[in-house]
């Protein structure tokens, strides 16, 4: 005997219990993509933005030299006294001379003898940022070259690298090229830069644990970042007039308007970290 056609009330309970059910077959998958969970009977809550701290590299001057007075400061430089590049002539601290506010050195044949210069600044650093303000002068005899660079404080040449951010060769002076020494076997990694030297440029190394970044008028003009070239040992800057012959005809200039030397120094930087705040 069939209970629900003769009783009303049944019939109505029937129905109902029939549509829940359909109604939850429906509606299940939806409240599982809405997020709800059997976690206690909490929705889980969405991640919040927490900020950590980082540490990342900014820069803080620890020298500069605007070349103010009448001759090089011999207390912050150390001035070459010795045989040229390669054995070319000769490297003389009288090469050198400071008036209205820049440094110059000149190349030119005294008594037979080829003469120009270099100085090393006294201050090592491991990692830091080169910056200096300068031009070459044209070389009719295409014998010397014009040279930033940073140098071992070991001396382990080229074990423990150099850093040639700015070198003009001997050529016409309408570029310059950057070169990085590492290794025993004198390996280098090397970038052009078109830029015309007799010029004043703002030439900039930014030497980091990860990479070497070169810098004109402020502007990026090369990143390394092959680990193996970048020096993992304190430098100091050179300043530097190379001759790449023994004899030449007429004078050559090089000239710095001023130096400055940053030590990279750690800072803090808010990054943000997700962190869950479930029940």
């Amino acid at each position: 005997m069939n209970l629900l056609s003769n009783n009303p009330i049944s019939k109505y309970f029937f129905v109902v219990k029939r549509f829940t059910t359909l109604l939850f077959v429906f509606l299940a998958p939806c409240l599982v993509s809405c997020g709800c969970s059997d976690n206690n009977g909490y929705k889980e809550d969405i991640p919040d933005p927490v900020p950590t701290e980082n540490p990342v590299a900014e820069w803080k001057l620890v020298f500069q030299d605007d070349f103010n007075g009448t001759s090089v400061n011999t207390a912050d430089w150390s001035m070459y006294n010795s045989p040229g590049h390669a054995g070319n002539g000769l490297r003389r601290p009288g090469a050198f001379s400071v008036a209205d506010g820049v440094l110059s050195v000149t190349a030119q044949m005294i008594d037979g003898q080829l003469v120009s210069g270099g100085m090393a600044h006294k201050l090592n650093l491991a990692y830091g940022k080169f910056e200096a303000r300068v031009r070459a002068g044209e070389c009719e005899s295409k014998a010397t070259s014009a040279v930033l660079l940073t140098w071992p404080q070991s001396e382990r040449w080229p074990v423990d690298g150099e850093n040639d951010f700015y070198e003009t060769g001997t050529n016409d002076r309408r570029s310059f090229d950057t070169f990085i020494h590492y290794g025993a076997n004198n390996n280098q990694f090397h970038k052009k830069h078109n830029f015309d030297v007799r010029d004043w440029l703002i030439v900039a190394m930014e030497w980091e644990p990860e990479w070497i970044k070169i810098y004109v008028n402020g502007v990026l003009q090369w990143t390394l970042t092959e680990k193996i070239a970048i020096p993992q040992v304190p430098h100091h800057l050179c300043i530097q007039l190379d001759a790449f012959k023994k004899e030449m005809t007429g004078i050559t200039i090089m000239q710095v308007d001023w130096v400055k030397i940053y030590e990279r120094v750690e800072q803090k930087k808010q990054e943000t970290t997700l962190i869950n705040n479930s029940f």
